[in-house]
């Protein structure tokens, strides 16, 4: 039989943390654990997480050894300048109010949070998690060290780890660094933006191995680091599914969880939807719209110019539980990714329980992007360009469809994708 190896992971976002940035490495913690790994999770004590979901403790193996320890972040300062003290504060650049332009003290704010708190907010962790995690690597015998990022403070920690012990070491990235969305948006100085590259590229250059989930991404990685990475995808895990059953919608439920930031927010599909419930009262009659999860202000700024605030119901947060129950009891799952120049290679973890739970998509995005891609390979499913009108008796026609992925979807469950991280493991420390 062979020996049991322990596997150090890094990950800002761990149980009772809420939100998508958890899931990756909670199931593959689980599954690696059933490949052989003996799995050490190295995470915050108190993080400044989005959310917070208790449900998900449960998916926490009783004898994983999770060390936790306290991080000191800025968060709650940056919160308290920008006049926002005791809020959560929300990434992507989700603005919960309309207003003018942002105040001297905000953008202040700002600057420093793009030039001082590099790479991100929880860069003071790195130094005394480097300290605490070379000494506890001198007493425990572990075979790799793996970290996900954002936040690439993560990486920045394993990077340090690497130094000192030379053990081998997978970055991977659930989304990029210089190349994210909103990176361009940062009111960085030439100096500021010299270090993030200048760190990013050392995460580049030093780890063993750099996982991407997305082809785009892959692709665009490997222009930068000059190798290329290893494409693991996202995906959903089968077991929450075993009991999930569709509901008879009594109406025509469109639904979409999860937060909708600027970039993401479909104009387009508010305006024809409006046109399309003003041209027929029967479908009028039937329509709901239910928005779970934190907005920009302007999806509601759009609800209300199109007139369809009166078909909308918003709860701001479901746990994950509550979220498949959710699923079961829509007609039409929305699906809009953000409208930006790394859009091609968005491929996020919702996706795929979104096609786990059998009801037809209506997703908005390029569609020569990577979810185009796997939303092609799966039936019931809709793909429509931003600025695009959709043809809304054809989604209608869709979501009337009887939908069975089992087969077609079974290579993105985390199980097959745990194999996957778990051979690559194998290579490095064999």
């Amino acid at each position: 039989m062979a020996k049991r190896k322990k596997v150090l992971i890094l990950t800002y976002y761990w149980p009772p943390s809420g939100g998508t940035g958890v899931q990756r490495w909670l199931h593959f913690s689980r599954y690696l654990q059933a490949l052989g790994w003996d799995p050490i999770i190295y995470t915050p004590s108190n993080p400044e997480a989005p959310v917070q979901d208790e449900s998900l403790m449960a998916f926490v193996p009783k004898d994983i050894h999770v060390i936790k320890r306290d991080i000191w972040e800025p968060t709650q300062l940056y919160l308290k300048l920008t006049g926002n003290a005791g809020k959560q504060l929300h990434t992507g650049f989700l603005q919960e109010k309309s207003g003018s332009k942002p105040s001297l003290t905000k953008r202040f704010s700002m600057w420093l949070r793009a030039n001082i708190f590099i790479p991100d907010a929880k860069m003071a962790w790195i130094k005394p998690s480097t300290k605490y995690l070379a000494a506890f690597l001198e007493e425990q015998e572990v075979a790799a060290i793996i970290s996900t990022g954002p936040p690439h403070s993560l990486h920045l920690i394993a990077r340090n780890l690497k130094r000192k012990t030379n053990l081998p070491w997978i970055a991977d990235f659930r989304d990029p660094w210089t190349q994210i969305d909103w990176f361009d948006q940062l009111p960085l100085t030439k100096w500021g933006l010299r270090l993030h590259q200048k760190l990013e590229h050392s995460v580049f250059k030093e780890a063993d191995e750099l996982v991407v989930v997305s082809r785009d991404m892959q692709q665009q990685m490997e222009k930068l680091a000059g190798r290329k990475p290893t494409l693991i995808s996202n995906g959903f895990a089968p077991e929450d599914f075993t009991h999930f059953e569709k509901k008879q919608d009594p109406y025509f439920t469109i639904l979409h969880t999860g937060s909708i930031n600027k970039d993401r927010n479909p104009t387009a599909l508010w305006a024809s939807l409006s046109s399309y419930v003003k041209s027929n009262s029967e479908f009028a009659q039937k329509l709901r719209i239910r928005l779970i999860g934190a907005l920009d202000t302007s999806v509601k700024e759009d609800l209300a110019r199109y007139d369809l605030l009166q078909f909308t119901h918003f709860e701001n947060f479901v746990p994950h539980e509550r979220v498949l129950e959710e699923l079961a009891a829509c007609s039409l799952l929305l699906l809009p990714l953000n409208n930006v120049k790394s859009q091609k290679g968005i491929v996020t973890g919702k996706l795929f329980e979104y096609l786990a739970s059998q009801q037809a998509i209506l997703a908005i995005g390029p569609k020569d992007g990577d979810a185009a891609a796997i939303l092609k390979e799966q039936e019931g499913t809709m793909m429509i360009d931003f600025d695009t009108e959709v043809p809304w008796l054809d989604a209608i026609n869709l979501a009337q469809l009887r939908i069975d992925r089992t087969k077609t979807l079974s290579p993105y469950s985390r199980q097959e994708l745990a194999k996957e991280m778990h051979c690559l493991l194998n290579e490095l420390v064999k």
